[in-house]
Formats: C-alpha cells, structure tokens, sequence
C-alpha cells in the first residue's frame, strides 16, 4: 500500500500560484499588444510608411529561338520599367517625363493621382533606360523585367512572329509554340529604405526563380533567309507591288530554308505591328490563284491517269469554244501541233483544256487533294490557310479546263511549292516542317521534326519526264529569264488575274515562278510570287522569274554544288 505525502496539498497549491502568475503575464501581454496595434506610436507609422511593401507582376524569361546553324534569332533581355507612387509623386515633376517619355505620358501624370502604383513606360532596354535618368525623381521609381528582342531586326519576321507587352506569343512561332516559349510573370515584390528607395527584395542571385521555358530550333538558314528577303524586297519595289512572297525547301525532307513575306516589319518596333498587310505572312496566309505555274502538276496527273502519254500531241488554234466560253491563249496566239513538253515550254491553255477532257472529274479532285491542296500543310505556323477547291459535283462546263491552266482553284504558297517538291524528288508529297528541334528548360529534347511521307502523288517516271520538261521551259520557253549560266534551272512561269466578286479585276494580277535547282538533282525547290504589280510589267517571266534566278545564283556562292551541309538525306 503506497504511502501518502504529508506535503502533497502545498505542491498542488504552489503549481496553481505559478499558473495564475503566468496567466496574467501572458493577459498582460496581450493586452500590451492590442494597445500598440491599435493605438501605435506615431513614429512609428511615419517608419512603416517609408518602408512599405508593394508587389509587382512582371514578365519573365521567354525561351529562345535559333536557325539550323544555332543562330540567335528571337531572345529574352534584360529590361526595365518605370512606374509612379502618387504617394510621394509631386505633379510638379511632370514635364521632366516629356523628354524621355513622350508629352502624353507627361500629361497623364501632371494631376493628383489617387491609388499607389501607375506604370509609367513598360520594357525600356535597360542600357537605355539607365541614362534617361541619372538623378533620381521622387515617386518615379524602376523595376526590372525582360523584354523581348530580334537580334536581325526584319529578318525571318513573318516566321517567328511576336509577342505582346507581356511577353505572351501574338504571331508566328512565337504564338504557334507560345506553350514551350513562354514563361509565367513572375511577381516581385518591394520595399523601400528609409530613404525612400525602391529595393527589390528578389533581385538578387538567390531569389532568382528557375526559368521554365524551353528552346526551339529552326530549319532555317539564316544566310539564304537574307538572300530571300532582299531580293525579294528588291523586285516587290521595281514593280511597285502590294504584296510578295517567297519560300524555298528541301525536296527530299520537307524542311523550310527560307520563309519570306512582303511588306516587311521590325519587330522590335511596335508601331509596325499595326499594319496588318505587314503583319500578314503571304506564304502561309494569302490564297491565290496560281495561273500557270500549276500546269506541271495537272499536266502530272494527266501522265498518273493515263488521260496523256509522252506520244501525246495536242493543236492550238489560239482559241477554243468549250462549253458556253471561248477558252485561249495570251494574246489568242495558236501554237500549232505540239507534244506534253512543248504545251508546257508554251505555257498552252488550249493544250492544257483539251488534256482536262481525258481525266475524270472525281479522279483529278482526288489526286489534287492528294498533293494536299484544299488543306493546311499542318506547318508549325499561326495563321495558316486551307485554300479553296471546287467539290466534284461543282466540276461543270469549262471548271474542269480552267482548272487545268491554274483557275479556279485558290492555294498558298508553300502549298503550290509543295506540290512541285513532289516533281522534284521523285514522287513523294512531302509534309512541310520548320521546328527542327524543341528542347526543354533542362536541355533534353521533347520535339524533333523530320522527314513525313504524306503520299506518293506520282510515279518516278512521270517525275523525271516532268523535270526534263520544266528544264526546257528555262533553257527555251517561257521561262527563259530565270535561265542561268552559273546553275541549272527548272522551273515555270504563272500569271494569274485575281478574282473580285466572282469576276476578274482588269490590271490586278499575280505573277510567279515556281523551280528547283540544280535542274539534274535538285536541291532547293522555290517558288517566288509578286502581288498586283503597277505597270506594264506583270507577267511571271517578266517579274518574279529574275528574282528567281538572282537568289538561286546567290544561294549557290554560300553552298556550292559539292557542298552538301544543307542538305539532309532522306531515310
């Protein structure tokens, strides 16, 4: 039996003494605190009120953009942003904003302003923006960002597109891949010094937060991108016209070289990205109709349905009654008897239209669906069009014919080129591609672009005998200013009216070449297209068959013949 403590009842009376003693401190405390918090010294409001906290959403590191080569073309900069506390703003100050700003920023801040935060000017270059102010305004104070920036200026523009204040994709690559490119805003977060300086409490190396963006690489070449863009600038100017567009791809992989667009635009200026025409990408978003330049690829499926052979012989009158319609040639000029190769060296309409009348109506749309026109090439671009051709059922009186001659159908570009890479490797319809390759924030690879079948729209023979054919349009045909002594050219001219409101607009007109080179083993295929030139000029070989040439010719200086860098073999 266990024996009981005289002292017990003291310790138990002694432990509650202690607790009640504790009890109080800690109500005393309490009621301490409550006091200050709601009746605080006054120097102490005016401490805090120099040294409050503010927090900022601000934009963050965007993933780079390089060509085939590695080429920075689309990078992420350190920037920085000015914006006014009204709190410690003095409106008096205002006109001191009107040099390095503009007047109506100025203006904006010569009244009083209620709140405590007004941005003032976003993403100023930071060596810039160091000397606009080199003695301090109170209330203006600065905070660090990234700007978006093209190191090219122009060049690739269409291609990589832009992105808008807060660095989030509008265009291009930048839009089409905005999911690997961007990174989320990061917020930031002030105070200031006793002074009334601003700190930013996260700019230092260890608040830094990981970048999450990833790197994109391109097929491009920068070099023959150049040499695109300014001869294609160039020959838009001497003919005065409204648009053009040119692209130029590997035949055997699908890979895209070159993308260009007139009119062009900087980027980093963002005064440009109001003009829609310049904002536009005509490669990818303008359809047309292709004229002439279509007639090899009619002219294939003809050859594929047996509705033609090389023993075919077609005679031109100039003009033929077809239908309700007279169809004819430019200036109703007649050819004579003539073989496939010179219906094409002639650019033949007649030859063309009676060719139209062996192939069955629902074979010939099939075949052109197969060379992928009527939908989008599924290129890695924003913006792109489908273009436009007729169902079969539509395919009644003279659709068929002009169809044939490159009417009545509306492609793009890279659709058009293409189609005619097919002529030029042997048969295959190739996808187009443009991202070579897509790496993560730590550098492992999460995209790879390659070499896709999409059909095989005609047989090897009929390839060679369209290539053979599309030479002797550059050496003897229509398409002899595209003619070089320094590379072996294939190719052919197009001149297409542009349709309004159903009719066609007497003076506006498309003119295009479409080639590969060198003519016996291509390895680039282009098509140059010129939109509604002024003047007596506007024909495809009076116009876009020499810009044709002068970038082959230049393309070839860069990569000769046995240099075969640019060049990906085919699986």
């Amino acid at each position: 039996m266990p024996r009981i403590k005289k002292d017990e009842p003291e310790c138990i009376r002694r432990s509650k003494s202690v607790w009640r003693a504790v009890y109080f401190v800690l109500a005393v405390l309490a009621a301490g605190t409550a006091w200050i918090q709601l009746n605080p010294d006054i120097r102490v409001v005016r401490q805090s009120q120099k040294q409050y906290w503010a927090s900022v959403t601000v934009s963050a590191s965007r993933g780079e953009i390089r060509d085939r080569n590695d080429i920075p073309l689309a990078v992420s900069v350190p920037a920085t942003s000015f914006f006014i506390d009204p709190k410690y703003w003095d409106p008096k100050n205002a006109g001191l904003l009107a040099k390095p700003f503009e007047e109506s920023t100025a203006k904006k801040f010569r009244k009083n302003l209620t709140g405590r935060f007004y941005w003032v000017a976003r993403n100023i270059p930071k060596e810039k923006a160091d000397t606009l102010f080199k003695n301090e305004i109170p209330g203006l104070y600065r905070i660090s960002e990234r700007i978006r920036v093209y190191p090219h200026g122009e060049l690739a523009s269409h291609v990589l597109g832009f992105c808008d204040i807060d660095e989030y994709g509008q265009a291009g690559i930048e839009l089409a891949w905005n999911h690997i490119l961007y990174s989320p805003p990061r917020t930031r977060f002030l105070t200031r010094d006793s002074k009334g300086k601003t700190l930013d409490i996260i700019g230092g190396k260890s608040g830094v937060p990981k970048n999450t963006s990833g790197t994109i690489k391109l097929t491009l070449d920068s070099r023959i991108q150049q040499i695109m863009e300014w001869r294609l600038i160039e020959g838009a100017k001497s003919a005065n016209a409204s648009w053009g567009a040119g692209v130029c791809v590997d035949p055997y992989t699908g890979e895209i070289l070159a993308l260009a667009s007139y009119p062009s635009l900087d980027p980093n200026n963002r005064k440009n990205l109001a003009d829609q025409d310049a904002v536009r990408n005509n490669v990818v978003g303008r359809v047309f109709e292709p004229g002439s330049v279509f007639k090899p690829i009619t002219m294939s499926i003809a050859l594929e349905t047996a509705a033609a052979n090389r023993n075919s012989h077609y005679t031109c009158k100039g003009t033929m009654k077809l239908a309700d319609k007279t169809m004819s040639d430019v200036n109703k000029k007649a050819h004579g008897t003539q073989d496939l190769t010179h219906v094409l060296m002639n650019s033949c309409n007649i030859g063309m239209s009676l060719m139209s009348m062996g192939v069955p109506r629902h074979q010939a749309y099939g075949m052109l669906r197969q060379f992928g026109f009527g939908e989008k090439t599924e290129v890695e671009l924003a913006g792109e069009e489908a273009g436009l051709i007729k169902s079969p059922e539509e395919w009644l009186g003279t659709v068929p014919a002009n169809i044939f001659i490159g009417q009545g159908i509306a492609v793009t570009p890279l659709q058009a080129v293409m189609a005619i890479a097919s002529i030029a490797n042997g048969g295959s319809l190739l996808k187009p591609y443009i991202v070579a390759e897509v790496t993560d924030t730590d550098g492992k690879v999460i995209h790879r672009g390659g070499r896709r079948v999409r059909y095989q729209v005609m047989s090897p023979a009929t390839a060679g005998f369209m290539r053979a054919a599309m030479k002797k349009v550059v050496s003897d045909g229509g398409g002899k200013m595209a003619f070089s002594p320094k590379v072996s050219i294939a190719g052919k001219t197009g001149t297409a009216q542009i349709a309004t409101a159903g009719e066609y607009s007497k003076g506006h007109y498309v003119a295009s070449f479409v080639g590969f080179w060198p003519a016996e083993k291509p390895r680039y295929v282009m098509m140059i297209s010129i939109g509604e030139p002024k003047g007596s000029r506007y024909y495809g070989g009076q116009i876009a068959a020499p810009i044709f040439r002068s970038i082959a010719e230049d393309i070839m200086q860069i990569s000769p013949p046995e240099d075969g860098a640019l060049r990906t073999k085919a699986n």
